[in-house]
């Protein structure tokens, strides 16, 4: 049986089709190795198994990639922008930013469709999702989070928002930035 998506995901439309690694949430950057971070496990209405993220280490790494992003004084780039939220796929984009606003949004290659409401954000916009999200899924009772940050300038990479509420099979969000080039 299928149980109704908790507002905040439903809210945020960050979602994926594809399951998490694992059942541990964790922070990443792509220059380190893969390290969950989390609470003790929880009981109850959350699936077997599941460990609850650790808000504060979220938290506490989204500021240190925010000020990453801002000592690298970055305005001009263009990156790939992919979104899935379950259960649709978004085509991918290739997303221009100009003076750190975003100024163009052209599918890729090979790809169809009209892009999601996400694909023209620039990188603040990425900081600020991911801070609103961590806010909402504070509160929910077996939320998931995972998060990776590009190890030189902090733009994230992948952000990726579910909920882990035994018999619930939707309500995952995911999108990635990739092929990320400055002029």
């Amino acid at each position: 049986m299928f149980k109704a998506l908790p507002p905040v995901l439903l809210a945020l439309g960050l979602s994926a089709c594809a399951p998490s690694q694992s059942q541990n949430s964790a922070a990443r950057t792509t220059e380190e190795t893969t390290v969950p971070v989390g609470g003790p496990a929880q009981v109850g209405p959350c699936a077997p198994g599941y460990v609850r993220p650790d808000f504060a280490v979220l938290e506490r790494d989204l500021a240190a990639a925010r000020a990453r992003w801002t000592a690298a004084g970055v305005r001009d780039y263009s990156h790939d922008f992919a979104q899935v939220s379950a259960p649709l796929r978004f085509p991918t984009v290739r997303v221009s930013v100009r003076g750190g606003m975003a100024q163009a949004v052209r599918l890729a290659p090979g790809e169809t469709g009209e892009p999601g409401a996400q694909a023209r954000a620039t990188v603040e916009d990425r900081f600020a999702n991911i801070a609103q999200a961590l806010e909402g899924q504070r509160e929910q009772p077996c939320p998931a989070v995972e998060v990776e940050y590009d190890g030189r300038d902090g733009h994230p990479t992948r952000f990726s928002s579910a909920t882990r509420q035994a018999n619930v099979a939707d309500g995952e969000g995911e999108w990635r930035i990739t092929n990320f080039t400055r002029p």
